[in-house]
């Protein structure tokens, strides 16, 4: 018998004439959870997978943010020892830069690579040692696709710089390529007592000690190679010579020539006058006195540079011969001028000359003894020379860019002298003692003899 429902308001229906309510089976059916996880699971699946697809792209992407960081600070590195090597161009840098970011996993063919000197953003853009640069790389959306229209990119950033550290060295040659640009030779017999010698030239020979000389210094260091026929004594902390070492910048190339050289000052003969003094030589009353003629001192009359002066000598040299008697104290020489006439010095034959530069506090020349300009042109009669049989008290900066500062028979600059020497080239031959006890009261810049490369943003 077919069910009939007679009353649909109570959910009745007559079954084989019998009235069977519905009532109990709807409450049932309402409460059955059979299958319900299948369909809430087919539902949220999707969305699951993408959640978990998109985690890990993020992390895909803060890996390959690790990586090419890591290839930027390695280039910006690289870049900063190519600047350190003293023959760097925009060039090289990029090069020794792409080369090394190459090797730490950067790709030319998908990513970008910018190396700059000195830095073009950021708070070290001053610093004409510091190498900045920035690595981008594209990255193909997947699930974030869903959610950004565009696809994005990854970028790194890094700048690198040169400091110095080491001991401090009081010879610094600072040619880049001269073969013996530190040369003791002919039997000299040099002792450096507490300091370093270092030179920036890339020979080979670039520190030379020939037979039958000797050579005691607390370390050498070069950017090139050594030839030490002769014998080295090192300091206790020195195992050897440093080969191949980075180039040490010239400390004082920014220092400038003053104003006051344009003039020249009322000129006294020493062998006459025997003292320099403000009334006689500085016209304008500065500290400043400008000669522009040779000053050649041959008298055995005590003489003495007035105290707190510069002494300019513009295309004119200094000479103090022949058992000479010259002393100075807080003085600095500067030796300057044009086309083919600049100044140097010569201190020759059993002189005796006791001079010291002007102390911590005293302006621009504090430390500087012996000056030359940059700008001089290097040839064999602007050198510097402190020649036989002199006794030669000297203390302060000793500083010939261009040209060579030689040292022979006999000389010896003792005592607890402060002296640094920088020049082109340095030369020994016969006795030369020397030593470097510096200390803040001398002005002199301590001198350090290694170059090191730190990320410095």
């Amino acid at each position: 018998m077919t069910a009939k429902i007679l009353d649909a308001k109570n959910a009745k229906v007559i079954q084989r004439g019998r009235i069977i309510s519905l009532a109990p089976v709807l409450r049932q059916l309402g409460t059955d959870r059979k299958g319900v996880i299948t369909v809430m699971l087919a539902l949220l699946l999707p969305i699951m997978v993408g959640f978990i697809g998109l985690g890990v792209e993020v992390g895909m992407w803060f890996q390959l943010k690790r990586d090419i960081q890591t290839a930027a600070d390695s280039a910006a590195i690289a870049g900063a020892f190519d600047v350190a090597s003293g023959s760097s161009t925009s060039a090289t840098v990029l090069t020794a830069a792409t080369t090394n970011a190459t090797s730490n996993g950067y790709d030319a063919s998908e990513d970008t690579l910018t190396a700059v000197n000195p830095p073009t953003t950021g708070s070290n853009t001053s610093d004409d040692d510091a190498v900045e640069v920035n690595i981008s790389s594209p990255v193909n959306l997947l699930f974030a696709g869903m959610f950004l229209e565009s696809s994005i990119t990854v970028a790194a950033r890094a700048v690198a710089s040169t400091y110095t550290g080491g001991d401090e060295a009081c010879v610094l040659s600072l040619s880049g390529s001269a073969a013996k640009s530190i040369n003791a030779s002919g039997g000299a017999a040099v002792t450096m007592d507490g300091c370093v010698m270092a030179a920036n030239s890339t020979a080979s020979n670039a520190i030379s000690v020939s037979n039958n000389s000797s050579l005691t210094t607390e370390c050498l260091t070069t950017a090139g190679g050594v030839d030490l026929d002769g014998t080295i004594t090192y300091g206790a902390d020195c195992s050897g010579a440093t080969t191949g070492a980075s180039q040490i910048d010239d400390p004082y190339s920014d220092l400038a020539i003053p104003a006051e050289a344009a003039t020249c000052d009322t000129e006294t003969d020493p062998d006459v006058d025997n003292d320099f003094t403000l009334d006689q030589n500085d016209t304008n009353g500065d500290g400043v006195v400008v000669f522009c003629s040779n000053i050649s001192i041959n008298d055995s009359t005590p003489l003495e540079f007035e105290s707190d002066t510069v002494y300019v000598f513009k295309g004119a040299d200094l000479s103090i011969n022949g058992g000479s008697d010259v002393t100075g104290t807080n003085v600095t020489f500067i030796f300057t001028g044009s086309g083919s006439d600049w100044g140097s010095v010569s201190i020759n034959g059993n002189s005796d000359v006791n001079l010291s530069a002007q102390g911590a506090g005293s302006g621009d020349y504090a430390g500087i003894l012996f000056y030359q300009d940059g700008d001089t042109t290097s040839q064999a009669n602007n050198n510097f020379t402190f020649n036989g049989g002199s006794d030669t008290e000297l203390m302060g900066v000793v500083y010939v860019p261009q040209n060579k500062v030689t040292f022979n028979g006999g000389n010896e600059v003792d005592g607890n002298d402060c002296l640094q020497i920088v020049a082109n080239e340095v030369a020994f031959g016969g006795n030369a003692i020397m030593s470097n006890v510096c200390d803040a009261s001398s002005g002199v810049d301590p001198l350090y003899s290694e170059v090191y490369i730190k990320l410095i943003e």
